[in-house]
């Protein structure tokens, strides 16, 4: 490129301002992939915290993530962002542990030769403890079945279901679904769940040979990791980062409006009032307005329509998002879990148990045997006062990892939106997406639209932001900065 027209591009990125409306992981990578090419950025969060679900909080002393606590380990954006911020020594693995379900047939742990809740054997002793013999010799049917419509279904209940029975489904599928994403597997697409599972079925002729198929090697190392110090270890680097490079960040400071200005946005956000000589307390919030020339939106999905739907059609609808939850994070100095029963965690299906989920932090990552249990118990989202819902969880995690929990040494309550995965089969949300990329200067980010799990959020919001200040910088229509 020759030095004027560099020179040029330079001067422009730094007259295109962005605002960045949301402070979870998907807003500030977006308002890092913004601000690294020399756009001024401001980033709004409407509370007091920024990280989203990767928070933390101080319990009894110690930083606990209070949601999100690891992420799964592959190459790929969020690898790279780990990297960039300085921050790939301090990765941890998974320590090796079970995964249990709660339903029928109690609490057991799911076979280690499984895939989403699959088995590779119907007659495995942990299989047959989950489904009972009728379940198993039901499921032993996949393996006799004719391969007439093989590698065709696209509904995880509906393949599962066809071949091995719905015990497998009710007992070993649903209990993931449900608990980890809070969805059925009616709605969970096969191939981006379990990828090339219906080419291996296609090759086998029986889903429990696919998954037998698909297994990781014996070798392979640990699926999932952690940081050192705790998630909000990313959170406090991808602030350094963007204090570096000169972005706005605002806390406390809700957005009100989008408002389509020429070429341009106009952002409407709560401006607190300076506080009286007399100390009598400000005036109500007053609206601020911000001029940006691209708007990149990264809160949950409410307050995302909530912004959106003046502009884009289809949003003014029910959310597609599955019901928010109540995250309870005990600490807990409860000798009997050092064996750790139970796992990792174990995951229940609606109706099945006290709880949604259960996860044994402390039995997942490396971790000073003198240091108290942490404990996080996902409930339905209650109205009740902390004190009730916090021993709904005890009471809960008591029945679900076998033993007396007793009188936690703290306790943090928190409410939390939850997200569809991306392997969830919902066109409203892919229509949504299409209509925001309409748009040049406007993009979509975050678990509501792009899918849940860190890997993918990250992933998802470095791609958008790089469409969006693509289609700045270049001057190229929204479809070519997809190319």
């Amino acid at each position: 490129m020759p030095s004027d027209a560099a020179a040029d591009l330079v001067s422009h990125a730094r007259s295109t301002r962005v605002v960045v409306i949301g402070g979870g992981i998907a807003g500030l990578v977006a308002a890092l992939e913004c601000a690294k090419v020399g756009m001024p950025v401001t980033l709004l969060e409407a509370s007091g915290r920024l990280g989203g679900l990767a928070s933390s909080a101080e319990l009894d002393g110690r930083i606990v993530d209070t949601v999100a606590d690891g992420f799964r380990a592959a190459p790929g954006a969020l690898a790279d962002l780990v990297d960039e911020l300085g921050l790939a020594g301090d990765v941890v693995a998974a320590r090796p542990a079970d995964t249990w379900v709660a339903g029928p047939h109690g609490v057991a742990p799911l076979p280690r030769d499984s895939i989403f809740g699959i088995p590779a054997n119907p007659f495995d002793d942990r299989t047959r403890r989950i489904i009972g013999w009728p379940g198993a010799w039901r499921a032993y049917l996949d393996r006799l079945r004719p391969p007439l419509t093989i590698g065709k279904t696209q509904s995880l209940a509906a393949l599962v279901g066809a071949r091995l029975g719905a015990r497998v489904v009710d007992r070993m599928v649903a209990p993931l679904t449900y608990g980890i994403h809070g969805v059925a597997p009616e709605v969970v697409d096969v191939d981006s769940a379990v990828r090339g599972l219906n080419t291996a079925l296609t090759r086998t002729g029986s889903l429990t040979g696919a998954v037998a198929q698909q297994l990781p090697d014996a070798e392979a190392p640990p699926s999932r990791a952690t940081l050192r110090g705790g998630m909000s270890t990313l959170v406090t680097a991808l602030v350094a980062k963007l204090a570096d490079l000169d972005v706005d960040v605002r806390t406390n400071a809700p957005a009100r409006a989008l408002t389509r200005v020429g070429d341009g946005w106009s952002v409407s956000v709560d401006v607190d009032d300076v506080a009286p000589a007399d100390g009598t307390g400000g005036a109500e919030p007053q609206p601020g307005e911000i001029a940006a020339r691209a708007v990149i939106v990264a809160t949950p999905e409410v307050p995302a329509r909530r912004l959106l739907a003046p502009h884009l059609g289809g949003l003014d609808g029910a959310p597609f998002s599955p019901p928010d939850v109540d995250v309870v994070t005990l600490v807990l100095d409860t000798p009997a879990l050092d064996a750790h029963p139970r796992g990792h965690a174990v995951y229940a299906a609606p109706g099945e148990a006290p709880a949604l989920a259960v996860v044994h932090a402390t039995a997942t990552w490396p971790h000073d045997p003198a240091e108290p249990h942490i404990v996080r118990v996902t409930l339905p989202a209650s109205r009740e006062a902390d004190a009730a819902v916090t021993a709904s969880a005890i009471a809960a995690a008591s029945t679900l990892l076998g033993v007396d929990l007793g009188t936690p040494l703290a306790a943090y309550r928190c409410r939390v939106p939850r997200a569809l995965p991306a392997s969830a089969l919902m066109p409203a949300r892919d229509d949504a997406r299409t209509a925001v990329r309409r748009t040049s200067s406007l993009g979509v980010v975050g678990a509501w639209i792009g899918g849940n799990g860190l890997v993918r959020v990250v992933s998802d919001a470095a791609a958008e932001s790089e469409r969006v200040r693509s289609a700045l910088l270049w001057g190229r229509g929204a479809e070519d900065a997809l190319d």
